[in-house]
């Protein structure tokens, strides 16, 4: 069943729309790249970032697309209080407790390499899995609450670049991202994929074939199917038969399998949230049935987001179209598609419409009560904060264009990572930005391009910002005191590869290039930074 729904302008209750606004790999990425950099950047400079932030919305050019440079900025591997490093030359891997800078090593397989953070399934016990891409296994490291550990080893297919693992433990799946593979050939579909069975004992690894060069891999919250999404469509996989088997395959463009598309799969996993680029039709597929919906937006949708809990997706219209004869007037659009009601009832969607503003990318909170709204196709300093639950709303000028926004874990708090506008001197910039109070932004300079962001949990209320210098330039990494908007500054004794939050000791952390292996541990609470380097040759702490 196939239905197409234009929607209506609704609005919230009392809302005025009229808006006058403004060598060792540490895992990064997914969890798994030891380089930070925001994609299609080369030593923190991107192009299309330049000139200066505008105070009003500009003439954004329909055909530039959004950069979606959130996931540049992600964290190295960590569990609760350990930072994990793999040394593909020595067969290792290094495990630094962040409380008290203890370093060990361990033996993993031939040229340990992905790594990612298992979540626990005993109180207390931390542990992850790497791939070792010269021996085609993976290597299951287990601490327990005693400091023991265990490790075992499963079989894993040639080639496999990548994980996914599952919300709460029992699924690994190691997967091949033809993206990080250099000039495939186009025979080559990297269709193979190794699901793990964590709880069994010792780890049962099940081979499979999904669809054409898998983009994404999801597990559900159930733990019970996975998803592979790839050219073909969604290959569903089961999980909660006597062994992992493919069991459907949900088209997801069949007029052109190979379209550039965005997807993202509800946390349940019932439900599939579709974007095309160039399109202005949003398809919601119901993954049960393979039955969809699709809705006819006003324009080219440039940025789709799916709530953290799948209650609603969000969708931004950079430039409308206008119907029936009107005048285009500038201004762009969030439509609120809530989940699963949008799929029996089209004016359940809410469509904001944000006159005179140009507002292409959306980041929402893990809350999903603050929408966070900006370009980054065209250089712009307006930054669009809408308040979910309540349709009001306020614009901030950061004051230089912006390349993405992270918000903080607890709504409050924002981090904008920003390019220095026309007439600057200084390298990058970024701002600290209240989401839920009318207070100023921060707008902090730096003397080097942002290369990593890391926000802690609540109650830390802190993030760290990290720069990499080129000739003449110094690295360092920014602390912030959300609450207060404070910045402190600490220097790098070398070049940062990513940085991340060891929440439980109350640390931030700075993984960077040393031939021995460097970690530098900022307090969280008083800023001391401490550096620990040589993990396999006469480890050490050196201030």
């Amino acid at each position: 069943m196939r239905m197409t729904r234009p929607l209506r302008d609704l609005r919230w209750p009392a809302l005025a729309l009229v808006l006058t606004l403004g060598s060792f790999h540490c895992g990064a990425m997914d969890a798994e790249s030891s380089d930070a950099r925001a994609p299609g950047c080369s030593d923190g400079d991107c192009d299309g970032f330049g000139g200066t932030g505008g105070s009003g919305g500009g003439d954004g050019n329909d055909n530039e697309p959004e950069d979606e440079l959130e996931s540049a900025f992600e964290a190295p591997v960590v569990t609760e209080k350990r930072v994990w490093a793999a040394n593909p030359e020595s067969g290792r891997v290094a495990i630094v407790d962040a409380s008290t800078l203890e370093i060990r090593t361990i033996d993993a397989g031939f040229a340990p390499t992905h790594l990612a953070a298992i979540p626990s399934r005993k109180e207390g016990e931390e542990q992850a899995i790497v791939l070792n891409v010269l021996s085609h296994d993976a290597t299951l490291i287990r601490i327990d609450t005693a400091g023991e550990v265990e490790t075992t080893t499963a079989p894993v297919h040639e080639g496999a670049n990548a994980w996914s693992i599952g919300p709460h433990g029992r699924y690994a799946i190691a997967w091949t991202d033809a993206r990080r593979v250099e000039n495939p050939d186009p025979t080559e579909g990297f269709q193979d994929i190794t699901v793990i069975d964590l709880a069994a004992s010792p780890p049962k690894a099940t081979r499979l074939a999904v669809g054409y060069r898998p983009a994404q891999i999801v597990i559900n919250e159930a733990e019970s199917r996975a998803f592979a999404i790839a050219e073909p469509g969604i290959s569903v996989i089961a999980l909660d038969g006597d062994a992992p088997s493919l069991v459907n395959l949900v088209e997801v463009n069949a007029s052109n399998p190979a379209a550039t598309s965005s997807v993202d799969v509800t946390p349940d996993g019932t439900l599939a949230i579709v974007r095309h680029d160039g399109s202005e039709v949003v398809t919601v597929i119901d993954l049960v049935t393979s039955e969809r919906v699709d809705f006819t937006l006003s324009g080219p949708v440039t940025d789709l987001d799916l709530a953290r809990d799948g209650s609603f997706a969000l969708a931004v219209v950079r430039s409308p179209t206008p119907s029936g004869g009107e005048e285009a007037t500038p201004g762009s659009q969030v439509v609120v598609l809530p989940l699963p009601d949008a799929l029996e009832d089209p004016e359940a969607a809410l469509t904001l419409t944000l006159p005179n503003e140009t507002v292409g990318s959306a980041s929402l909170t893990d809350a999903g009560d603050v929408a966070l709204l900006y370009t980054n196709a065209v250089p712009s300093d307006r930054l669009v904060v809408v308040s979910l639950d309540t349709g009001t709303h306020r614009a901030i000028s950061l004051k230089a264009p912006i390349k993405a926004v992270l918000p903080a874990p607890d709504s409050e708090h924002a981090v904008a990572i920003l390019a220095p506008p026309t007439g600057s001197t200084k390298p990058g910039a970024f701002a600290l930005v209240p989401t839920k109070s009318t207070l100023p932004p921060r707008i902090q300079a730096t003397e080097a391009p942002v290369l990593g962001v890391s926000i802690a949990p609540a109650p830390s209320h802190r993030a760290l910002v990290v720069v990499r210098g080129e000739a003449g330039q110094e690295h360092a990494a920014y602390l912030a005191r959300l609450p207060q908007l404070q910045v402190d500054r600490v220097r790098l004794a070398s070049p940062p590869l990513a940085t991340g939050m060891a929440p439980a000791a109350n640390m931030g952390f700075v993984a960077q290039e040393h031939p021995e292996g460097r970690l530098t541990f900022i307090d969280l609470e008083n800023g001391a930074a401490r550096t620990v380097t040589g993990f396999e040759l006469g480890t050490r702490v050196v201030d």
